[in-house]
């Protein structure tokens, strides 16, 4: 395998709302019902990469990729006052990591580490998981993330809990 992480560019935007959403099938699985995640719209992903990428000051955002194919993502932004769910800002600051994805197939390989360190590069940051996603619950806490008590549902997605989790700023691992 050809393993690598990179800034996201305007030109990867179809690959990455293709990935998105089955990254979305995947991790949600059990969480949300088949329907739910058999509706998930890719031309909805794809509007939204367009907004992120295609902008004079693009998003932050990173690719992992196998041999040149993206197989996961993650990105970051600034949130100003309330947090993006509207809570009061957290105590890790206003870095949030709004998105961190892997295919099933390339989790274990240390891309999701990779697209972590890539998007947070050592800063204090929070993050919203779903409640019930011990696996990347797990991951987050073995990075210094720990929940800090925020709570929220999202109606739209059938009510999914999410749980906030922050963490101070870590030293940068470099191999």
């Amino acid at each position: 395998m050809a393993l690598a992480v990179r800034r996201a560019a305007a030109g990867d935007v179809e690959q990455l709302a293709e990935v998105h959403v089955r990254c979305w099938q995947e991790t949600y699985r059990g969480m949300l019902s088949e329907e739910f995640l058999a509706s998930v719209d890719p031309a909805d992903r794809l509007r939204l990469w367009h907004h992120l990428l295609g902008a004079d000051r693009p998003a932050d955002a990173w690719v992992a990729t196998d041999a040149g194919a993206l197989v996961g993502f993650s990105g970051v932004r600034r949130e100003r006052g309330a947090s993006s769910h509207g809570f009061a800002p957290p105590s890790s600051g206003d870095l949030e990591l709004w998105g961190l994805y892997l295919l099933e197939s390339h989790q274990g390989l240390g891309l999701g580490r990779r697209l972590l360190e890539a998007a947070l590069d050592g800063e204090a940051a929070s993050l919203w998981v779903a409640a019930d996603n011990a696996q990347a619950i797990g991951f987050y806490g073995h990075f210094g993330f720990a929940p800090d008590g925020a709570a929220d549902v999202i109606p739209e997605w059938e009510n999914l809990r999410e749980i906030r989790m922050v963490r101070p700023g870590q030293p940068v691992f470099r191999p």
